[in-house]
């Protein structure tokens, strides 16, 4: 989680880090290399680097290094898809190319330009460089969206994980500028989505709600920026990479920026205030997913931060409840009603067309949930692991799990989470 990596009264925080400079002292030890399937030891320290500086600052859409080695220097961009590494240049037969990045890096570019998130501004007297965690202004980004909200202290959840989706969530105060509009406290929640799946603001969006035991959306949509003539252009990682790089290369799975909010506010499970609180929320929790699965939705991520007890003005049925539906899969139905427009031939000395709707039963429409994702391989249960990296040994390749995601592989998660609460709490004393 965040602390781990945010201590300290004295030291440099890594939230106070929004790029680096790698230095190596041999030619021979920089990034690029002519053998495709090799990668050399500097970029998997500056992706160390890298996913530390995203989980510490989760608003840093990419990370902007320089790797030194020797006399010669590149530069690096790394985000929630890979690597991209420019061309070796010669630092004393570009010295002009080399001292302009320097300058462009540590004065001339803003915040935004090293990798900011433009939808989430520091708070006015806020900044990376205080003592206490900074609070941000956030909105989904598109010119005239008034949704605005003001985070509280530090993330409740920060990925540790440079690759995938990249989810933070946060504690926040709505903060739209209505009279008389009482400030309600909401669960903020960033995230890279695949668009070849469901979004999850979709698939909360598809439960008969309100249902015990699940958090409940709020709202939730793509965040937008304006670019060249475009107001609404959503945020992808091609997006990003073609504003600042120029780059015109294709992203695999291209994900999209989403932003959600969700009504129900709630605890970690180990911080649940007595034993009574934590038997009683993973309870609740349980049988929310049991409710999911009676709609038709296997989670299939249960993991300790979509796992939480409710908070002190919860409701009956919500002591805890379950969130994070993203990887969620949706049983699809075979048939779906819909309404068509029948005409009616018109009567004797009528003019003026007519119909009539009727309902009929075709062949469902629903967009398929995906492919199968594996969730928090920690948490997973354990047959699912055995067959992910289950060895063909024809070929001594490892091949992914095909092995249809079933409720019991769910609840052997959710046992390993609890066990995992317990201990977490056993640590702590």
């Amino acid at each position: 989680s965040l602390p781990a990596i945010d201590l300290g009264s004295d030291s440099i925080k890594w939230r106070q880090i929004s790029g680096f400079i790698d230095v190596k002292p041999d030619v021979k030890e920089g990034p690029n290399t002519t053998k495709s399937s090799s990668v050399r030891e500097i970029v998997s320290q500056g992706a160390n680097y890298a996913r530390l500086i995203m989980a510490a600052r989760p608003f840093q859409l990419y990370v902007l290094c320089v790797f030194i080695y020797g006399h010669k220097f590149s530069l690096g961009w790394y985000d929630r898809r890979g690597v991209i590494i420019s061309d070796d240049y010669d630092i004393l037969d570009n010295l002009d190319i080399f001292v302009n990045v320097i300058l462009q890096l540590t004065t001339h570019m803003t915040t935004y330009q090293l990798g900011h998130d433009r939808s989430a501004r520091l708070l006015e007297g806020h900044s990376y460089y205080q003592f206490e965690y900074p609070s941000f202004l956030v909105s989904m980004g598109a010119a005239g969206n008034t949704r605005l909200w003001k985070t509280r202290g530090p993330p409740i959840w920060s990925s540790l994980s440079l690759l995938g989706r990249g989810t933070a969530t946060w504690r926040a105060l709505s903060a739209e500028n209505k009279p008389n509009q009482k400030q309600v406290v909401v669960i903020l929640k960033t995230l890279w989505r695949s668009q070849t799946r469901e979004s999850e603001s979709n698939i909360y969006a598809h439960i008969k709600s309100p249902l015990p035991g699940v958090a409940e959306l709020s709202l939730g949509d793509d965040v937008c920026i304006p670019v060249a003539r475009e107001a609404h252009a959503c945020v992808t990682i091609s997006t990003l990479r073609s504003l600042i790089l120029d780059d015109g290369a294709g992203v695999l799975d291209d994900p999209v920026l989403h932003r959600l909010t969700l009504k129900t506010v709630g605890l970690p499970l180990w911080d649940a205030s007595t034993t009574k609180d934590f038997i009683l929320g993973s309870l609740a929790a349980l049988k929310g997913h049991q409710g999911l699965v009676e709609q038709g939705f296997l989670h299939r991520d249960m993991s300790p931060g979509n796992i939480f007890v409710g908070g002190p003005d919860h409701a009956e049925g919500w002591e805890g409840f379950i969130a994070d539906l993203e990887l969620a899969s949706v049983t699809q139905p075979e048939t779906e009603t819909v309404a068509s427009l029948h005409p009616l031939s018109p009567s004797t000395g009528q003019l003026n067309t007519r119909g009539i709707f009727l309902e009929e039963t075709v062949p469902s429409s629903s967009k398929a949930p995906g492919a199968e994702i594996t969730g928090t391989a920690l948490f997973m249960a354990e047959e699912l692991l055995s067959m992910m990296l289950h060895p063909d040994k024809s070929k001594k390749k490892i091949r992914p799990a095909q092995m249809k995601r079933e409720v019991h592989h769910d609840l052997e998660s959710f046992i390993l989470v609890l066990f995992y609460s317990v201990m977490n709490v056993v640590w702590s004393v």
